[in-house]
């Protein structure tokens, strides 16, 4: 393997001036001399030794990413506009899961750390309080994304949950809807949910449409639980919902799911507004309104805050990045209005 002293001898300056070059350093140089090396170490296939420039630097060029569940396909949008970033500013990714277990969390950010990567970008479980309350002690550069806990001020990027939900229900109010159904996860320290289930609420009481529990309908975070609750909704011997909202994009598919198992129609038996929007989500039939969530716009935002807080030499007041959601209206939802 050629060394820094052969780079050194074939373009004929000291090793120090090569060393000036792999740091970036250009400072009195002269073109000549910086083409020199460069082809110098071109010619000899030379790889620079990045332990060695880590341990020099104190920096392995290096971001973690943490994701609640990376089965969850609108987490594939999110890493594109990560990677964008982190690729454009010189900076490598590594990914983990948590698998919303907050033991799994904890272990992933001390593993992360340990392998000295430069900062974290995290969609936390909201369940490790006092381990992020430690890191901000620390000065230890991170960043919350898509969720948020009020406790800690730490730079974050998140989504106008309450606003999606508020649109995605005046909609369907002004489509003649007052019996709306909706699906959520347990709310439980997951700021999306709790905002989600938020923007329902408020909608319905600032159009003076009564709150209805039955319709509310939260799901165990197992595959199949949004196709049984749809179930229950739609086969209550009570009222029934003549809308249903998702509140995530697993249970979309599950509540389309649930409707035709009852062998009911969407939307001419019951309009269904989903959240999160994918290529395939015209595709469907009907084709899927939905809110969608500009993902991969959330994960460069990310990416640029943890690298300006990671290149910040005294520290700077905690930014909170907050996003527009979008209606997009299809075929999956009937008016009402005569």
């Amino acid at each position: 393997m050629p060394t820094i002293n052969d780079v050194a001898k074939k373009a004929g300056v000291s090793k120090s001036t090569v060393s000036r070059v792999l740091n970036d350093n250009f400072s009195y140089m002269s073109e000549t001399t910086k083409k020199n090396i460069i082809e110098a170490m071109n010619e000899l296939n030379y790889t620079p030794n990045s332990v060695a420039q880590s341990l020099k630097k104190k920096s392995t060029q290096t971001i973690g990413i943490i994701l609640s569940d990376i089965s969850n396909p609108f987490w594939s949008e999110v890493l594109k506009g990560v990677q964008s970033e982190c690729t454009r500013s010189g900076y490598t990714l590594m990914v983990s899961s948590s698998e919303e277990n907050a033991e799994v969390e904890e272990e992933n950010v001390l593993t992360l750390k340990n392998k000295q990567v430069d900062g974290l970008i995290i969609n936390t479980t909201g369940e490790n309080t006092k381990l992020f309350d430690n890191l901000i002690k620390e000065k230890y550069p991170f960043v919350f994304l898509d969720r948020f806990t009020d406790e800690l001020k730490t730079d974050t990027v998140v989504v106008d949950n309450i606003s999606g939900s508020k649109r995605s229900m005046q909609y369907l109010i002004d489509q003649g809807h007052t019996k709306i159904g909706i699906l959520a996860y347990p709310p439980e320290n997951r700021s999306p949910r709790i905002d989600r289930l938020k923007g329902y609420k408020e909608a319905l009481e600032e159009n003076n449409i009564p709150i209805n529990e039955d319709f509310i309908k939260i799901c165990d975070p197992v595959r199949g639980s949004g196709i049984e609750a749809t179930k229950e909704l739609l086969c209550s011997s009570n009222d029934k919902p003549t809308a249903i909202f998702s509140t995530n994009t697993l249970l979309n598919l599950e509540i389309l799911m649930g409707v035709k198992r009852v062998e009911l129609n969407v939307p001419n038996d019951v309009s269904v507004i989903g959240y999160d929007d994918y290529p395939w989500v015209p595709l469907l039939d009907p084709p899927l309104s939905t809110v969608a969530q500009p993902a991969y716009e959330m994960g460069m935002k990310a990416a640029i805050l943890i690298i300006k807080r990671m290149n910040r030499k005294r520290q700077i007041k905690p930014k909170m990045v907050q996003l527009e959601p979008e209606l997009i209206i299809r075929d999956s939802c009937k008016s009402l209005e005569i």
